[in-house]
Order: structure tokens, then C-alpha cells, then sequence
């Protein structure tokens, strides 16, 4: 897979932006809020219809626009495939070879990218939320079925905390009732999740062990969960429908579901130490790279292409040892997106294939 061209128009601060792109490095250098995560951002919307800065779609058209737009075409081995994406304020309308998506969760699983961002701190140091993230957000580019399977569960979801709130201010008969049918649905779609979520972290935990060595000296590295990652769906269920039962008084008092995929949480350890309450900015750092490339590689793993690489200014914080690390770590990878505020901050190891000066929004070739 490759993204072979890209327009980017009224896109935050980009007003227009026209790129030819091949294999290999493209640099996009230029001081803060020139536009370059607007770029990287821009990427992202199109190929999974969110943004990592903002849950507010109208945040990303222009100031002063009424309307933003997005186009990719990309080069697959099947053939050649256009991406589209058009955004009015209270209004997304998403097309794959100019048909319109009747769900944007179909967009998922034609331009795979993997994010290298600042804000990946979050997955490490974060909340909760943030490695369910992270997680979901790997598997949905693997199997867009995903998203309609999350969407399923958080109906249900939603489904049990109003009954419950009514049964908190008061016993209702029907809403009980109502609870019972709901738990079934329930039941079924949190454990498909987990079961998922377990077979994933299963896959990407050894790669993300061996890449963290690969940054830095101080492992072992693990990533763990809750829940075994050996579990059948069966087993998941049953083990949910027991928590249930026993936390029925307590959900009722609270007025909210206790347990299932919205409350459960990653754990990311250093020699066995939660690296989120003991480790440095440095090695919450690492493992937040090590997390990303162990994304990519599963991707790869998984699908036989590589995905786009999107490097977002996280290198020039590191140390060289590690900057050189990183950088070896992406020979491999077929086209990666870089942005960076000095070409130096890099080190001397990435030699771009393109290089581009981004200014005031505008983009133009070196």
C-alpha cells in the first residue's frame, strides 16, 4: 500500500496543500504551528476518520471555513483505490472511489498508518481510556469489523446504565426486566471484544518486548491485561455473567455497569515496575515507541504490506544512542511521513528521499 498523492484543503491552518509522494522518506521541516501536525493530522482523518488532538470535528476547518476537504490516492496491489473525506460543521461524508460510505467505520483497513506522536505519552503515563485507545484503534485497521462490534457493545452498554439508573432511584419491575434482556447482548459483545483485544495484545506483546530492547537497555519489557490471553469467548462470557451476578446490588446503588471492556486497562512494566507510576519521562518515552513500532510490525505481520509511518517531532528529545536506535529500527518500513523543526534534531542517520519547508500553512518542495 502506498499514498501516492494527497490534497489537503482548509484543513486547520492548511489552506491548500498538493503532494505527489513515493517510497521512502518524506521531511516536512518548519518551526511550531506552521502546519506540520496539521499535515500528520490531515493523514490520519482520512484514513480513520479521527484526529489524536480533538473529538470536535469542526475544530479541524479552517478558521473562517465553512468546509474542509480531504483526498488520497492510494496504490494497492489490487489496483488503485481514492480516498475522500469532506467536512461541514455539523456534517462527515466519507467516500471510497467516489461512493459514498453508508458507515465511516468502513473506511478502516485501506490506508493503514501507524502515529508517532508526542501525545503517545498518553499510552504509558495516561489514563485507562487512553491504552484502550491505543488498542482498539490497532485492531480496527486490521479488522475494520471491529468498529461496528465496539459500536454494538457500547449500544448495550448505554442500554444497562439507563435501566440501572432507574432502578437506582427506585425498584422498577419492567426496568428489571428490561435489565435482564439486556445483559444477554451484552455479555455476547463485551466478550467477543475482549476476546479480541486478548488475541491482539497476545501478537503485539513480543514484538513490542523485543523493540524496546532495541531502544534501550534497561528491560525486560512486558505489556499485559486482566484477562489470559488463552481465554475462548465461552470462558470470557461465563467469567462475565459470575461478575455480574455478584455485583448486581452494587450496580444498582451506583446506577452503572461495574465491569466489561470500558473499565479494563493495559499494564506496561520495566523489570516488572508499572512503568506509568515508577518509570522516567525517558523510558515512558521508549515505551511509547516501542508500542508504535510493535503496531506497525504486526501490521505488517498480519497483512503482508507495510503500513504509512507517520513521525510526528519525537526524535529530538531523545538522546543520540536512542535517535539512532529508532532510526535503524525503520529501515524496513516503505514510506514514512516525518516532521521535525530542525533537520538537525534528526541525527545523521535518516537521509530524506523529499524534503519540504512548511510555513504559514503553505507547503512547498526544498
Amino acid at each position: 500500500m502506498l499514498l501516492t498523492s494527497l490534497l489537503v484543503r482548509n484543513f486547520r491552518i492548511i489552506h491548500e496543500a498538493c503532494l505527489t509522494l513515493d517510497r521512502g522518506v518524506h521531511l516536512f521541516l518548519g518551526l511550531n504551528a506552521q502546519g506540520k501536525t496539521s499535515l500528520i493530522e490531515a493523514i490520519l482523518f482520512l484514513a480513520t476518520s479521527t484526529s489524536h488532538r480533538t473529538h470536535r470535528e469542526e475544530e479541524l476547518i479552517g478558521w473562517g471555513e465553512e468546509t474542509a476537504y480531504l483526498r488520497g490516492e492510494l496504490q494497492e496491489e489490487t489496483g488503485k483505490t481514492t480516498l475522500e473525506c469532506g467536512l461541514e460543521k455539523k456534517k462527515k461524508i466519507v467516500k471510497i472511489d467516489g461512493n459514498v460510505l453508508p458507515r465511516v467505520g468502513d473506511l478502516y483497513g485501506h490506508l493503514r498508518v501507524v502515529l508517532f506522536a508526542p501525545e503517545d505519552l498518553a499510552i504509558v503515563g495516561g489514563s485507562p481510556q487512553d491504552r484502550r485507545r491505543f488498542l482498539d484503534m490497532a485492531i480496527a485497521q486490521l479488522e475494520p469489523s471491529y468498529i461496528p462490534l465496539l459500536q454494538r457493545y457500547r449500544k448495550a452498554l448505554r442500554q444497562r446504565n439507563q435501566l440501572l439508573k432507574r432502578l437506582q432511584s427506585s425498584f422498577d419491575a419492567s426496568a428489571q426486566r428490561e435489565l435482564e434482556v439486556w445483559n444477554q447482548p451484552f455479555l455476547d459483545y463485551a466478550s467477543d471484544v475482549i476476546r479480541k483485544r486478548c488475541e491482539t495484545l497476545g501478537a503485539l506483546s513480543p514484538f513490542a518486548r523485543d523493540h524496546y530492547e532495541g531502544l534501550a537497555d534497561d528491560g525486560p519489557f512486558a505489556i499485559t491485561a486482566a484477562w489470559s490471553a488463552g481465554m475462548g469467548k465461552e470462558e470470557i462470557r461465563k467469567v462475565l455473567q459470575n461478575k455480574l451476578e455478584r455485583l448486581r446490588g452494587a450496580e444498582t446503588a451506583r446506577g452503572n455497569t461495574l465491569i466489561g471492556p470500558h473499565r479494563d486497562d493495559l499494564e506496561i512494566s520495566l523489570q516488572g515496575k508499572n512503568v506509568s507510576l515508577y518509570g522516567s519521562q525517558g523510558q515512558k518515552r521508549a515505551a511509547a515507541l516501542a508500542l508504535r513500532l510493535a503496531e506497525a510490525r504486526l501490521c505488517f505481520e498480519q497483512t503482508g504490506a507495510r503500513p504509512l509511518l507517520l513521525i510526528d517531532d519525537v526524535v529530538h528529545e531523545m538522546d543520540n544512542r536512542r535517535r539512532a536506535r529508532f532510526w535503524d529500527l525503520m529501515v524496513l518500513s516503505g514510506q514514512l511521513i516525518v516532521t521535525a523543526t530542525d533537520r538537525d534534531h534528526l541525527g545523521s542517520v535518516l537521509e530524506p528521499a523529499t524534503v519540504y519547508r512548511v510555513q504559514n500553512g503553505e507547503i512547498c518542495p526544498v
